[in-house]
């Protein structure tokens, strides 16, 4: 684990010996090396547990800007010229520094990578800070006794167990986010692709890039060979950028298109002399062996063709496991019943002396598609081709004519306040029995849920294009604070930003073709991927998975139900959550349905307890805080 904290005094009124010994409390808990450095009004706390990963302090020779965070750029030449510095050798959050010495926050929104950084001049009383396009490295900030406080994780700032409400209701019900909270009261976000700037005691916060700014490119319809061709080179100079030396560089790998494009597309780098070298070594998680969730006679395909090692881990121990250490996570995560697995994966890696992971996450989001283009074609008059088309479609797909039209082509061009009513099953807090109706509604879930998160949104002529920047738009980085990235230097290439703008400009005919899920992705790996994974049509879902996982670990989950914490704050019902979890076991018919929110609502409540000492019971005396 890896962080930073620093205080500013932006009306230069001192910073308390109090505050030190506050915001010392976390690193000395969790037994983590530290210390403190002082500059003119401003302290910054450093806290890592092993000795990866870049500074995370800059500082210059003399007066001037002061940069803390953690920063791995995807630019670095370009960052280097914006710098106009000597040539002497210097980290990314160094050269960051340098360009806001030199230019304010005017390149802010063209760097690119992952990166979490608070710089700060004394003399002006001015500070810049951001995060990443998808927050990949996430920044956090409170206002505190005159303070202005950032930090890198957000249990860093929360001086006490107080809980945002707001956050965990939206959590639970399985609704958008607000960007800008975080799971303890006080404690705010600095939301993604944003930047915040501190003018003496005034915090503004505004987003530098967002997905809608790009729109789709209809010519690319007729120009598949470029297109593919330049997704394939996007790929592979987001790769480059993300490899470290030899024996450093892992990967996930499930066997699904995603990760095995990834892992191939490394291999195939190094072969051609693209890279140095390829991977050290790959791993995949095998769950529920044996059934249809068992890939590996998709990962092995990649593991022959390339000769890359491979480790599986096998039905790992789900919710609670005595061998491995209880998780230390910064909030609530929806998959911190496998947190055993990770942390077995974690052992492998740093035992061969990996550090950097590659995962697969985002490939579906950039390049899935959507026939909500019907309904754009209806609104440009083309009513006989739209028709032609959808049943064209339904016949391939052997569906209905009519539900397909009625979901892609009518219901988008309805008003948006009718869609919460006749889309039933996207209606999600419905469906959850043990949420409390009226906390949902203090907080206007079902309304954000109705009108800004529905994909149905966006204006008249321009659904599909709303519909990708939807999809998109669920990019932020999910592995931040969990096990992984606490341990591993953990890197998405599909979260490559110029690899995002070239799909988001990509027309209905290359996304959404019948029988052709992610259509560009594939004939980019044309020749790399093996033709087992690259044609193959469907992946198995998660559902068996998640209902083996609430069977074979109810002995840990079980506890959780007697007086949960949820129930304490408000948000839930117990009887109406106890009688779902027993359902659940007892695969009652429908029940399948409610699997996911409630292994959602299980992690949060496993998370709260953790925090407070009462979960798991039999080590009750090992609390992690």
């Amino acid at each position: 684990m890896r962080f930073f904290t620093c205080l500013i005094d932006p009306e230069n009124c001192g910073i308390p010996d109090s505050a030190y010994q506050a915001y010392s409390s976390l690193p000395r808990r969790r037994g983590l090396h530290f210390q403190w450095t002082l500059a003119d009004q401003m302290a910054v706390l450093t806290a890592w547990d092993d000795p990866y990963g870049g500074p995370m302090l800059a500082q210059p020779s003399g007066n001037g800007w002061v940069a803390v965070g953690t920063a791995r750029l995807d630019n670095r030449e370009e960052v280097t010229r914006w710098a106009e510095c000597d040539g002497m050798p210097r980290s990314d959050l160094e050269l960051i520094r340098c360009v806001i010495a030199r230019h304010g926050e005017q390149y802010v929104q063209r760097i690119l990578g992952d990166f979490a950084f608070v710089a700060w001049h004394s003399r002006r009383r001015v500070a810049i800070a951001a995060c990443d396009a998808f927050a990949v490295q996430r920044l956090y900030y409170a206002e505190r006794d005159g303070l202005v406080a950032f930090a890198s994780r957000a249990e860093a700032l929360a001086l006490e167990d107080n809980f945002e409400l707001q956050y965990l209701a939206e959590l639970i019900s399985h609704q958008k986010r607000s960007s800008n909270l975080s799971v303890y009261m006080g404690v705010r976000q600095v939301p993604r692709a944003s930047m915040a700037s501190l003018q003496g005691p005034h915090l503004s916060i505004r987003q530098y890039w967002q997905p809608s700014e790009f729109a789709v490119e209809p010519a690319w319809a007729k120009a598949e060979q470029d297109v593919t061709a330049t997704c394939r080179r996007l790929i592979a100079e987001s790769i480059r950028q993300r490899i470290g030396d030899v024996g450093e560089t892992w990967a996930q790998l499930s066997g699904g298109l995603d990760s095995s494009s990834i892992v191939s597309c490394v291999e195939h780098l190094a072969e051609c002399d693209e890279l140095p070298h390829g991977l050290a070594g790959t791993v995949t998680f095998v769950d529920y062996h044996g059934t249809g969730t068992d890939e590996r006679e998709y990962s092995e395909c990649v593991v022959k063709q390339w000769h890359v090692p491979n480790t599986s881990i096998v039905d790992p121990p789900t919710w609670y496991d005595a061998t491995s250490k209880l998780p230390h996570l910064d909030q609530p995560r929806g998959d911190l019943h496998v947190y055993p697995r990770d942390q077995q994966l974690c052992a492998i890696v740093r035992a061969a002396g990996g550090r950097i992971l590659l995962t697969g996450s985002g490939g579906d989001e950039l390049f899935s598609g959507t026939m909500l283009f019907f309904a754009d074609w209806l609104a440009q008059g083309r009513i006989w081709p739209a028709v032609r088309e959808m049943a064209r479609r339904a016949a391939i797909g052997h569906v209905s004519f009519w539900e397909l039209a009625y979901r892609n082509a009518v219901l988008p061009l309805l008003p948006n306040s009718s869609h919460l009513l006749l889309v039933h099953d996207q209606d999600e807090m419905a469906a959850v029995p043990w949420l409390k109706p009226g906390m949902m509604l203090r907080y206007g879930i079902r309304e954000r849920h109705a009108v800004t998160a529905s994909a149905y949104g966006g204006r008249i002529g321009h659904k599909y294009h709303h519909a990708v920047v939807e999809m998109v738009a669920r990019l932020e980085c999910q592995n931040h604070g969990g096990v992984l990235a606490d341990s591993l230097d953990v890197r998405h290439p599909f979260l490559y930003r110029p690899l995002v703008e070239f799909a988001l400009k990509l027309p209905p005919e290359l996304r959404a073709r019948p029988h052709a899920h992610r259509w560009v992705l594939r004939q980019a790996m044309q020749d790399i991927l093996p033709e087992k994974i690259r044609t193959r049509v469907g992946k198995p879902g998660t559902g068996e998975f998640l209902d083996w996982s609430l069977t074979t670990g109810r002995v840990h989950v079980a506890p959780l139900l007697r007086e949960p914490i949820l129930a304490d704050l408000g948000l839930v019902e117990p009887s109406k959550l106890r009688l779902a979890f027993q359902a659940a076991l007892q695969h009652v018919p429908g029940s399948e349905a409610l699997c996911g929110p409630l292994l959602q609502t299980l992690a949060v409540e496993a998370w709260l307890q953790l925090r407070s000492g009462r979960w798991p019971c039999r080590i009750r005396s090992h609390s992690p805080n």
